[in-house]
């Protein structure tokens, strides 16, 4: 599927993002303005562990103003305490609304009906950071096969961090819609069905959702208001349909930001795997080309 040796799904198998502020849900895309544009930092991350402070400032000269960071459960992100990051993103004029944190079977306990107490104290820092959101990213292989396990952990999860402030979400791949439960349902519908609307909502990643052959908008109508988040990387024109910079693939985003409102979307999220020229350049790249879609 990918052209990269290490890709951001296989990281995260192996260590384990309606708009307020319209003033008509009519308007068309090209008039609509979006407060919430972030970089998820998986995009630049060789940069992030080799230089943080460097990489953030450029990042901040792109003209992001948010990111969208990983890798939390320890003591530090990207090499940096959690204090000096937060500093690191203040002094560049960035925020992080968002964050990508797991949550596995294996953070759950049965008895309790509860998440692990590791856990609990990773999203109290995520409040410390200054996030808003907390997602869980991905599904290992065997949580796929038991759904029935992992949703009273996601619920657990979403509770808690609803209970701290934190909104919680879930962000997609393509085999959510792929995938099944023993009851035949695909497992993006039993997140969807499963988890309390007012506690669990999504980060809808549209390049796998439309790499799985889902239409993004038949989502925002079954389930409208969910989608507080997106990924946003288009697709290349190639037998691979690896990530892409935004613009110069084939996802017809205007026709699905369109539903923006119905979706319920906030927070735009730049992502890419795959590049023509340099990480770095990729995003900056990236971010001129969701610009010119008219946010």
């Amino acid at each position: 599927m990918s052209s990269s040796p290490f890709t951001r799904r296989q990281f995260l198998q192996t260590t384990g993002l309606a708009f307020a502020g319209l003033a008509t849900q009519n308007l068309p895309f090209s008039e609509q303005k979006i407060k919430h544009l972030a970089l998820q930092l998986w995009s630049i991350r060789e940069d992030m562990f080799r230089d943080p402070r460097k990489t953030l400032e450029a990042v901040a000269k792109m003209g992001y103003k948010e990111v969208e960071p990983f890798g939390h459960g320890g003591s530090k992100l990207f090499g940096l305490n959690y204090m000096d990051f937060r500093k690191a993103l203040k002094d560049n004029g960035l925020k992080a609304p968002s964050a990508h944190i797991p949550v596995e079977i294996k953070d759950y306990d049965t008895a309790k009906k509860d998440i692990s107490d590791d856990l609990k104290r990773t999203y109290d820092e995520a409040v410390k950071l200054g996030h808003k959101y907390v997602i869980c990213p991905y599904m290992n292989q065997e949580t796929r096969g038991r759904i029935k396990d992992i949703i009273p952990a996601f619920q657990a999860a979403a509770k808690y961090a609803h209970k701290i402030g934190l909104q919680w979400a879930y962000h997609n791949h393509d085999f959510e819609f792929t995938d099944k439960g023993p009851d035949g349902r695909m497992l993006y519908d039993w997140i969807l069905s499963e988890l309390d609307p007012a506690q669990a909502v999504m980060e809808m990643d549209l390049y796998w959702t439309v790499y799985a052959g889902q239409k993004p908008q038949d989502w925002f109508q079954k389930h409208p208001g969910r989608f507080h988040l997106c990924h946003a990387k288009d697709m290349a024109n190639s037998p691979k349909r690896e990530t892409i910079e935004i613009g110069d693939g084939t996802i017809d985003f205007k026709s699905i930001f369109a539903q923006r409102k119905q979706a319920g979307l906030k927070h735009f999220v730049v992502e890419l795997e795959h590049y023509k020229t340099t990480a770095m350049e990729g995003v900056d790249r990236s971010r001129k080309g969701l610009l010119k879609l008219g946010l």
